[in-house]
């Protein structure tokens, strides 16, 4: 996930609303526990009551209109417990919408997306989905559903940037008086333990039962592999295949894997500098000139001034190389990063000042922040120890400074108790398609090693070139044969070739 990256990433795209919104990426995902063929039957869920179909459950759905979307769709809701357990507490309304097949005649197996951050809402990104996966929707519905806590299903929005206090969003990502706030409001409203991926898995369910599906297609990317996997091991024979891209393992603590992680990307990013003659030519002394910056924000030696601000303001280091990790994302966005160095390294600070705050504008509506503390403290945090940041973070550019800031916003922040065993690497027999990069600077390769050897019927396809959750024609063409064959074997020679970098950046 996240998984952040905003306005910094590719305005157009398949995926690309996921990323436009700040984390894309989000940056976390997850593998969980269970095999089909191992696991309990589809309508049990870690011990809870069996899930059965009422007619409460009764979903009607309506024609409706999607912005941009030239096909049909309705939409409905479907209302659930916020705690399963108290069967007269607070209900929530979860919303759905279903793009129709074209043919008239849908297979009960639709397209469902899981989408990442944690916290970003799928309902908005259906014209994109309908776009996407419009060759396989002449006999398929694609059924899009925001997670509990996000877009129309009870929100947990909080808002962490203040435009009157712009020398907060310089030096803190998650600040701390801010996600105070919106924990106090939320818990007014909401049982914050309750917005989990467990209980998502519990809603998609019931969903799947009242629409009368027989079992999903999911397609998740980022974080949104976490919650595909939760419902992978819970309901294993409601899943017909799973496309997981950019994975990352339940079974490592994120945000732990991020500074490596980013190491690896900045040097990649500067060996491709090295590479390209118009880059080397402009930006030759890249590593020096980083140091140097690091070095000068270390010494707090850097202020800057902001239009409508009397006194300068000190930039934070920490900030600085996380909106940096931010850009590392993906190709495009890393092709600015040298340019950013050496304007910082002249003198110029601007592009970076003005990225971080564009990024911090941009996270209050791009997740619901609510929905990503709630899942994150939980599932990652909770188990960080000071000996773990240490040996994660030492000797690289980006330092504890993201963990200790994401830490810092879960140490009041209601936690939800994790099964035993819940963060213990998943096995499964669901078709499942593998996609990854090699220029993805959130999700590593060996996260899909790491993950993949649990899925007994798998395929893993390394697409050269592509970053953190990046859509092209290659992996379209794979996507849709996977899904009409509902099978690996056809795809186990499959490859597609090397995406060119984008062009690096190199005036303004």
């Amino acid at each position: 996930m996240w998984r952040f990256l905003l306005q910094q990433l590719p305005k157009s795209g398949p995926d690309v609303v996921r990323h436009r919104r700040i984390w894309g990426a989000a940056t976390c995902l997850g593998l969980l526990l269970a095999a089909r063929t191992l696991a309990t039957p589809a309508t049990l869920d870690e011990g809870r009551t069996p899930i059965v179909a009422g007619s409460a459950d009764r979903v009607t759905l309506r024609a409706c209109n999607i912005e941009g979307l030239r096909r049909p769709a309705r939409c409905g809701s479907i209302l659930a417990a916020e705690n399963p357990d108290e069967t007269r507490g607070r209900r929530l309304s979860i919303s759905i919408v279903v793009v129709s097949a074209s043919s008239g005649h849908a297979l009960h197996d639709p397209i469902l997306v899981l989408m990442g951050g944690p916290g970003e809402d799928a309902i908005s990104n259906t014209t994109l989905y309908a776009t996407q996966f419009s060759a396989l929707l002449s006999d398929r519905d694609l059924l899009l559903i925001d997670q509990r806590g996000t877009g129309r299903s009870a929100p947990l929005n909080c808002s962490l940037y203040s435009r009157d206090d712009l020398a907060t969003s310089l030096r803190q990502l998650f600040p701390p008086e801010r996600v105070r706030q919106c924990e106090e409001r939320l818990k007014a409203q909401a049982d914050l333990t309750q917005y989990t991926y467990a209980q998502f898995a519990r809603d998609l369910e019931r969903i799947r039962l009242s629409l009368g599906y027989e079992s999903f297609n999911l397609f998740a990317g980022s974080y949104g592999t976490r919650a595909a996997q939760v419902f992978m091991r819970a309901f294993p024979r409601s899943v017909r295949t799973a496309y997981l891209g950019s994975v990352v393992p339940i079974d490592i603590a994120i945000p732990l894997t991020f500074a490596k992680t980013a190491d690896a990307a900045v040097n990649g990013t500067f060996e491709a500098c090295g590479a390209d003659p118009a880059c080397q030519a402009t930006f030759p002394n890249l590593h020096a000139e980083f140091a140097r910056i690091l070095g000068d924000l270390g010494a707090a030696k850097i202020s800057v001034s902001i239009p409508g601000v009397q006194e300068p303001i000190a930039l934070d280091r920490g900030r600085v190389v996380e909106w940096f990790r931010s850009m590392l994302y993906r190709p495009k966005t890393a092709a600015e990063v040298p340019y950013a160095i050496h304007r910082a390294y002249e003198g110029d600070w601007q592009p970076i000042v003005d990225g971080i705050l564009a990024s911090a504008r941009g996270l209050d509506t791009a997740l619901s922040l609510g929905l990503f503390f709630s899942v994150t403290c939980s599932e990652d945090l909770a188990s960080v120890s000071d000996e773990d940041i240490d040996r994660a973070s030492r000797g690289t550019f980006l330092g504890d400074y993201r963990v200790r800031q994401q830490l810092s916003a879960c140490q009041s922040w209601p936690k939800a108790p994790i099964r035993k065993g819940y963060r213990s690497a998943i096995h499964s027999s669901v078709p499942t398609m593998f996609v990854s990069g090699d220029i993805d600077g959130a999700s590593p390769l060996w996260f899909t090693r790491h993950v993949a050897d649990g899925f007994s019927d798998r395929v893993e396809i390394l697409h050269p070139g592509r970053g953190h959750t990046e859509w092209s024609e290659c992996v379209s063409r794979l996507y849709e044969r996977f899904v009409r064959s509902g099978a690996t074997l056809p795809l186990r020679s499959a490859s597609c070739d090397r995406i060119p970098r984008p062009p690096f950046k190199t005036s303004p």
